[in-house]
C-alpha cells in the first residue's frame, strides 16, 4: 500500500468518525443528514464512474463491468435518497445486506488466506463475525422495537467498527516483493 493509499483510508475512518458523532449526537436528525451525504456521495461515485466509462473505459477490457458499477451506484444513491422517509425496514434491509455480505465475504476470504497460511486470516474472521452480529442485530431490533433511535445507535457502531477496522489495516505493514 502506497503513502497515498494510507493516508485516504486515514482521512476516510476520520470522516466516518466525524458522521458516527454526528449520528450519536444529534440522534434522528444526524441519521437523515447522513444518510443524505451517504445517498450523495453515491450519486457523485455513480456520476464519476460513468464519466470514466465514456471518456475511457469504453475502450478497455471489461470496461463495460465499469458502466455496470456507475449505473448501479447512481441508481442506489438516488434509490436511497427517495426512500429517506420510510427509513426502519429499508435502514433494516441495508444494514442486513451490507453487514450480512461483508460478513460472509470476510469469513471466505479468511478461509482463503488460512489456506494459504497467511497470518491475517485471523483479522478477516474477525470482522466477518463482527460483521454478521450487526446485521442479525439490526434484524433483532427490527423485529423488536422497530424503533430508528436503535437503528441509528446501530448503524453508527457499525460505521464506527468500519472506521477503526479501516485506521488498522492502513497502519499494518504490506508485504512487499522486491526484484533484484
Amino acid at each position: 500500500m502506497t503513502l497515498t493509499q494510507r493516508i485516504g483510508k486515514i482521512l476516510n475512518a476520520a470522516f466516518t468518525v466525524l458522521g458516527v458523532l454526528i449520528m450519536v449526537w444529534m440522534g434522528e436528525d444526524g441519521f437523515f443528514l447522513v444518510s443524505f451525504l451517504l445517498s450523495l456521495s453515491m450519486i457523485l461515485f455513480g456520476l464519476r464512474k460513468l464519466l470514466f466509462y465514456f471518456t475511457m473505459a469504453r475502450h478497455m477490457v471489461d470496461g463495460r463491468s465499469i458502466l455496470y458499477i456507475g449505473v448501479i451506484a447512481l441508481d442506489f444513491g438516488v434509490f436511497s435518497l427517495s426512500v429517506s422517509r420510510n427509513v426502519a425496514l429499508f435502514i433494516t434491509l441495508y444494514l442486513l445486506g451490507t453487514h450480512g455480505f461483508a460478513g460472509v465475504m470476510d469469513i471466505l476470504r479468511a478461509r482463503e488466506a488460512r489456506r494459504f497460511k497467511s497470518p491475517s486470516w485471523r483479522l478477516s474472521l474477525a470482522t466477518g463475525v463482527v460483521n454478521l452480529a450487526f446485521g442479525v442485530s439490526a434484524l433483532f431490533f427490527c423485529i423488536v422495537s422497530a424503533g430508528l433511535r436503535e437503528l441509528t445507535l446501530i448503524y453508527a457502531a457499525g460505521l464506527l467498527f468500519a472506521a477503526i477496522s479501516r485506521l488498522v489495516r492502513a497502519f499494518r505493514k504490506t508485504a512487499i516483493v522486491y526484484i533484484q
